[in-house]
């Protein structure tokens, strides 16, 4: 019997269902019976986490604690957050949740680690970037990070808003491409998608580099705890090399 995975989703909704089809994509499956059992709470009354951390929102923890217990109570078996940001407020949620919880920004900075970067771009809303959960976990794993700054910080984070949360399929990412290619020439060997958003970003505007998504680390890792075999989508430093 395979365990059943809680999403704590609607950070956006859009997000939610990347990190679902990820987790269904990554696992090894022939027919319905072989996939994982998923219950998904699309929580959309979750404050902005971004605005919260920068002092201009509520927070959201009343919120990530509500969707964490109709999870439990539904039968999942352990947690997962489809957003990056979200993570911040993870430690104040550990004490109180009943079921365990796998750590999106931790796994994200052990597979970096594990598969030899040293120095990797940040590519995150401004409350993930400046709450410093990334940069603190890579540094635990001895990798370097560089973030965009200014306009180009400005770039990615209206990307994220004024792009795929608002479905803007037409939004202008020149500004993101050229941070990009800026954290590039500044030694990058990779990106890390470090909001839920991004990966889809990546999609719908089509941005080019050797991306590594945390939505996919966090997919994978939650296939491989719920007890199914993985395929993995993940790209290897050594391939790329």
């Amino acid at each position: 019997m395979m365990k059943t995975i809680g999403i704590i989703g609607g950070m956006g909704p859009m997000a939610t269902v990347d990190l679902m089809k990820k987790v269904i994509l990554a696992t090894d499956a022939r027919e319905d019976q072989d996939h994982i059992p998923i219950l998904v709470d699309n929580n959309t009354n979750i404050p902005d986490r971004t605005a919260a951390i920068l002092g201009k929102g509520e927070s959201p923890l009343p919120e990530l604690m509500k969707s964490a217990e109709r999870l439990t109570n539904g039968g999942a078996d352990f947690l997962i957050m489809g957003c990056n940001t979200a993570h911040y407020f993870l430690p104040l949620m550990l004490p109180h949740l009943r079921i365990p919880v796998i750590n999106m920004i931790e796994e994200t900075a052990k597979f970096c680690a594990k598969e030899g970067y040293r120095k990797v771009g940040l590519l995150a809303s401004a409350g993930t970037c400046k709450s410093g959960i990334y940069q603190r976990a890579l540094a635990r794993e001895g990798v370097e990070v560089v973030q965009p700054q200014g306009e180009a910080e400005e770039a990615v984070h209206g990307m994220i808003y004024d792009g795929v949360k608002a479905g803007d399929m037409s939004y202008d990412t020149t500004a993101v491409r050229m941070a990009l290619k800026k954290m590039a020439d500044e030694g990058c060997e990779a990106f890390v998608l470090g909001c839920t958003e991004v990966p889809v970003a990546v999609e719908m505007y089509h941005l080019e580099g050797n991306f590594i998504d945390a939505t996919e680390v966090l997919a994978e890792k939650a296939v491989e705890k719920a007890g199914a075999k993985v395929i993995s989508h993940l790209p290897r430093k050594a391939v790329m090399a």
